[in-house]
């Protein structure tokens, strides 16, 4: 049975007074370190997929990720980053792999790259792990609700608002919380209150502050910290308790 983690974020590097990223052990807010371990059974290949497959990196994200994981007792045997170098492997990574890390960053950038390495048709019959850290998470469900983050996005008539997605989940996750809902952009748009609510009418979003998360295998659904449900032009705190197993309940 395949098992997603929907994480707001989680860090595996801390930055050095030279702006290096320095390995780190993973936070173990709301049990998220715990949860992993247990979770993580099958520890054979964790193939990482770039947020920004451009991006030329000072330290090498397979060796961060690598001893980060190694320091949070949760060692794999492999890990492989696919960025633009090493993408024309992706289907032969994926057959290997136990586990898939997907990275956040500016998820129509990460979104690109997932429609470019055909995730959505790679991932359908995987049967192990699939973590995502924010624009990763927000990758894995169908329609994927983009929110307008850099100055001039929100009244960009070429901006997408909705891209396809892995669809391996039909939860649309907004990340990092706590900071979008006091974003104002340069123009005075308000994140929340001009661009989330109104968007809410036609797509219930689940809101994650940093630190929490969510657990789904098969139609079992676990949240791990605060959430919030943005339906309908109205934010309602939510917990575990209150959502049935067929996930309706963010579609009603």
């Amino acid at each position: 049975m395949r098992t997603l983690i929907l994480s707001s974020s989680f860090t595996t590097y801390t930055t050095d007074a030279n702006k290096n990223r320095v390995a780190r052990v993973i936070d173990n807010d709301n049990g998220f370190r715990e949860t992993l371990q247990k979770i993580f059974c099958d520890r054979k290949c964790m193939v990482i997929i770039s947020g920004d497959p451009l991006k030329q990196h000072k330290q090498d994200p397979t060796i961060i990720t690598k001893q980060s994981f190694e320091m949070s007792g949760i060692p794999f045997d492999e890990y492989i980053y696919v960025n633009n170098t090493n993408k024309h492997r992706i289907k032969e990574y994926i057959q290997k792999a136990t586990a898939i890390n997907l990275f956040g960053g500016h998820l129509p950038t990460a979104n690109a790259f997932v429609q470019e390495l055909n995730l959505k048709e790679l991932l359908k019959d995987f049967r192990g792990v699939v973590i995502g850290a924010s624009g990763g998470a927000m990758n894995l469900a169908d329609k994927v609700y983009c929110i307008p983050e850099e100055e001039g996005e929100p009244h960009n008539p070429l901006f997408q608002r909705f891209l396809e997605g892995i669809a391996l989940t039909n939860i649309h996750i907004i990340p990092h919380y706590n900071l979008f809902k006091k974003k104002i952009f340069a123009d005075g748009t308000r994140m929340l209150e001009d661009i989330l609510l109104p968007d809410s009418y036609t797509t219930p979003m689940v809101a994650l502050p940093d630190r929490s998360y969510i657990v789904q295998q098969g139609n079992t659904l676990q949240i791990f910290g605060d959430a919030f449900l943005i339906k309908k032009g109205k934010i309602k705190s939510i917990k575990q308790k209150s959502i049935p197993q067929n996930h309706s309940y963010f579609f009603l």
